[in-house]
């Protein structure tokens, strides 16, 4: 049986809105969606990867079939509380498509070399956020995770108290689980390193989260995956996969606006670009925007 391999994949950052970004890609007609929503294939290991490589390309649409495929989306009402949507997308005989995946945990945890060994020509789709509003969003995925009785491996507490540890052993030369994805520059350097600049796209969460601004990412998006054009005026208000809002104190969003100022500065000149106004405003409340 043979498979549409992907031709892009949206590796990460978590919490940046690549619920939404993968969902409007799939309602583009020449794109047709992976089995899984995160099948987190190369974040379990080269080994891994190696022995169960043709259950990962199974994942993807069979290059002949023509009936409409299904697939569970996990989602979050507005209580917070996580179901399953089913999604049926529709194929047709004549259509051209393209298939692709997002495993956000990529960016951040497994090696590019590995992605790479078996996809070498793959675009790769990269969402940042405001550094403290990512961290943030990601703390409180966790305490949702521990409250549902997930075992994560280590204890959450308030964001407080362990964004304040994180800090010190950051400080240390050691990783955490809040902040440090946050510190983009530093996993997107070997990215870089690994495939060619055409390769990669790197997108912003405020930018997504912007009706306007929005439909201009999704024309890029679809230039650079070579895509026909696709209307994406009404699809961009919808969001998925967002959380509700709550608020961080405004010490603490100062404190961690300080950390990552120079980090978001090194990002900046790195990319060439301007980050959006949001990073380095010190606002007394400002709410989450996509998670």
């Amino acid at each position: 049986m043979q498979y549409l391999k992907p031709s892009f994949f949206i590796i990460g950052e978590r919490k940046c809105g690549t619920s939404s970004l993968y969902r409007y890609l799939v309602a583009h007609p020449n794109v047709l969606p992976c089995a899984l929503k995160e099948p987190n294939f190369f974040g379990k290991g080269a080994n891994y990867v190696q022995q169960n490589i043709a259950e990962y390309w199974a994942l993807f649409p069979e290059k002949k079939a023509k009936s409409p495929i299904k697939f569970e989306w996990p989602e979050l009402n507005k209580e917070g509380i996580l179901y399953h949507e089913e999604v049926i997308v529709s194929r047709s005989k004549d259509q051209q498509y393209i298939t692709g995946e997002a495993s956000v945990n990529t960016f951040y945890e497994v090696n590019p070399q590995l992605v790479k060994q078996y996809l070498p020509n793959i675009k790769l789709i990269l969402l940042f956020r405001n550094p403290v509003e990512r961290a943030f969003s990601h703390h409180r995925m966790y305490q949702r995770f521990q409250e549902e009785g997930r075992d994560l491996g280590f204890r959450v507490n308030d964001f407080e108290t362990d964004v304040l540890a994180e800090i010190e052993l950051i400080k240390k030369g050691k990783q955490g689980h809040y902040l440090s994805p946050s510190i983009y520059l530093k996993q997107l350097i070997p990215w870089t390193k690994t495939f060619r600049k055409e390769q990669i796209r790197v997108y912003f969460a405020e930018a997504l989260a912007d009706n306007q601004q929005g439909k201009a990412v999704m024309t890029d998006v679809q230039n650079y995956l070579n895509l026909p054009y696709f209307d994406y005026e009404k699809i961009v208000e919808k969001r998925f996969n967002v959380a509700p809002k709550e608020e961080m104190s405004s010490e603490i969003r100062n404190i961690l606006s300080d950390f990552f100022q120079s980090k978001n500065k090194d990002l900046a000149n790195f990319l060439g670009q301007a980050l959006p106004k949001s990073w380095t405003r010190k606002p007394e409340h400002q709410n989450t925007i996509l998670s």
